[in-house]
């Protein structure tokens, strides 16, 4: 690695195909093998872990990513505002992974978890589990396996998946989030909303394409009323987040989406400063991932970090997934070991 002014820092990368333990099928596609990048910055005796979790959608795979990394250039691990500026070329879920392994290696070398690194109380938030886009039977046995958590978040393709959510609502005592991730059209968009908020579903995420642009989000936002409207694939960074002030109800932050805890908290003050609620999610991920997003979760209204529980096959161990509440394991740093 070039750029390493710190003596004996070392970064090594390396990918992992982790399976899910059933098909994740959302509404523009299906896979149940994703594969994601891991960092590792070793300095003073101590190492630190990052992961990427790139996505096709936002134009990033995994050997593009990983090529990146190998070129970062980290001069002071120590300061991480000046690494992630020198690495603004990397992409999103590169630098998220850049972003994770330095705080990770700067709090195991300090030794305290990330959260007290940045000043935060220790988090223990309710997170969301997702049910991804199957037939109406699947999705209601599955449902009623989840009896006793807290949220459920739907994913639904078009609007034959309104039944689905409507004999979910029947047999659990869950609050039922919806996510469309963009399959509605602008046009049919309000309706199923004013649809979903009768079945008594707590939160709408994206439900038209982000290329509908504002405008079509506030239609859809008047029509759920009450029920917040949250955008995600329209809301990337905190640029984006101005411009639907007024127009959505929050934001999903994501630190793959976005490039890291640093920037996560960005999106956060932009969103807090236009009045917005703030949603923290996650792609699929392993525990590595879903842990560097746990130690700032307290800060968020809404938490979906439920990546690493869809796991058959996680290769660390990290926060825990009990039924709902994430509790994030002793020591410092991340708090996450390789199996």
């Amino acid at each position: 690695m070039s750029g390493a002014a710190e003596k004996g820092l070392r970064m090594t990368v390396r990918t992992v195909r982790v399976r899910t333990r059933r098909t994740f099928a959302i509404a523009r596609g299906a896979a149940d093998v994703f594969e994601r990048v891991v960092l590792e910055v070793s300095a003073g005796g101590h190492s630190g872990l990052g992961e990427a979790a790139p996505t096709r959608y936002y134009g990033q795979d995994a050997p593009s990513v990983a090529a990146a990394l190998r070129e970062a250039e980290v001069p002071d691990p120590w300061d991480i505002e000046g690494a992630l500026a020198l690495n603004e070329r990397l992409p999103p879920s590169g630098l998220s992974a850049l972003d994770a392994a330095l705080h990770d290696l700067a709090a195991r070398r300090l030794g305290v978890p990330v959260y007290r690194l940045l000043g935060l109380g220790r988090p223990e938030p309710e997170s969301a589990y997702t049910l991804p886009i199957a037939d109406l039977e699947t999705t209601v046995a599955e449902a009623e396996r989840l009896r006793g958590f807290p949220v459920l978040k739907v994913k639904v393709g078009g609007p034959g998946d309104l039944e689905t959510v409507r004999a979910v609502a029947g047999v659990s005592r869950a609050a039922l989030w919806v996510d469309a991730n963009e399959a509605f059209s602008p046009e049919e968009a309000p309706e199923a909303a004013a649809e979903l908020r009768a079945m008594g579903v707590r939160m709408i995420e994206q439900p038209v394409p982000a290329s509908a642009g504002p405008g079509a989000l506030r239609r859809v936002k008047e029509a759920a009323d009450p029920v917040p409207v949250i955008a995600d694939e329209s809301a990337l960074t905190a640029s984006d987040v101005p411009p639907l002030a007024g127009c959505v109800s929050g934001v999903n932050v994501k630190l793959a989406k976005c490039g890291g805890i640093r920037r996560a908290l960005r999106m956060l003050h932009a969103a807090r400063a236009h009045g917005m609620l703030a949603m923290l999610g996650c792609m699929v991920e392993t525990s590595l991932g879903i842990a560097a997003a746990a130690h700032i979760s307290g800060l968020f209204d809404l938490v979906d970090l439920d990546g690493a529980a869809l796991l058959a096959d996680d290769p660390f161990r990290g926060p825990r997934f009990d039924r709902g509440r994430i509790r994030l394991p002793e020591g410092p740093g991340l708090g996450v070991e390789g199996r």
